[in-house]
């Protein structure tokens, strides 16, 4: 069955915790001990639904905590002074949203819902008493923020080679992060429109349909609608390492 990058909501009578989510290896759980984890289930607020299009929080509002996606996923998105939008990063079930208003105490990006998003959020007020009592936790949230630094390094790179180079790129590692989070990697639905993947990659959006017909002329990827399918990822990643 075709995996999609949204999760359906869960419908089983056992609480989610902290334990026993299964995006905890790649939530904030991973790296904290027993006891940490413990405490982070009594700070978590938990199970919050919006539907497509909404906001999870807008650029210049005040920062209320760190939010965790668990199923659905999201845009990141900046306005410049002139007010074009710019799309900074899709978010994934497992990862986290907020960091851009950790160090001013305001969101410098507005969060937008690409499908139904539930989501966990760790209250502002509630990280300062959790850090001071979970040494881990500090260490934990830097290396997110890292990891999410890094994920702008790779991206401003990428947004340096060709169109091909970039949709390329762009299929395989959205690949990668859904195998990672446990979905299938080679048949999937994209949330995002062409216009979002384009703006993303910088590219007009008729240039991401283009490239996507040619890679499906070529039999790299398949097709229908929103779902796609990678039929041969060795000819892609030999596309890309060009």
């Amino acid at each position: 069955m075709t995996d999609s990058i949204v999760a359906n909501s869960l419908t089983s009578s056992t609480a989610v915790t902290c334990d026993n989510c299964n995006l905890g290896n790649l939530c904030i759980p991973k790296g904290l001990n027993r006891s940490e984890i413990d405490a982070l289930e009594l700070l978590v607020n938990r199970n919050t639904l919006i539907r497509k299009g909404a906001a999870l929080y807008h650029a210049g509002s005040p920062f209320k905590g760190i939010l965790a996606l668990r199923s659905g996923s999201a845009k990141l998105i900046h306005h410049d002074r002139s007010g074009h939008e710019f799309i900074v990063d899709f978010t994934l079930p497992g990862e986290l949203l907020g960091f851009d208003g950790l160090t001013s105490l305001k969101y410098n990006c507005t969060a937008i819902a690409l499908e139904t998003v539930n989501f966990c959020r760790l209250p502002e007020h509630k990280i300062a008493v959790l850090a001071n009592n979970s040494p881990s936790l500090s260490h934990v949230l830097l290396q997110r923020s890292s990891s999410q630094c890094d994920q702008q390094v790779q991206h401003m790179l990428l947004n340096r080679r060709s169109a091909e180079e970039r949709v390329a790129g762009f299929i395989l590692r959205l690949s990668e992060r859904l195998k990672a989070r446990g979905y299938a990697e080679l048949e999937f639905r994209l949330s995002m429109s062409r216009e979002d993947i384009g703006n993303y990659l910088g590219i007009a959006h008729e240039t991401v349909s283009r490239i996507m017909h040619y890679f499906q002329a070529q039999q790299l990827i398949e097709i229908k609608s929103k779902h796609l399918k990678i039929k041969n990822k060795k000819k892609l990643l030999d596309f890309y390492s060009v």
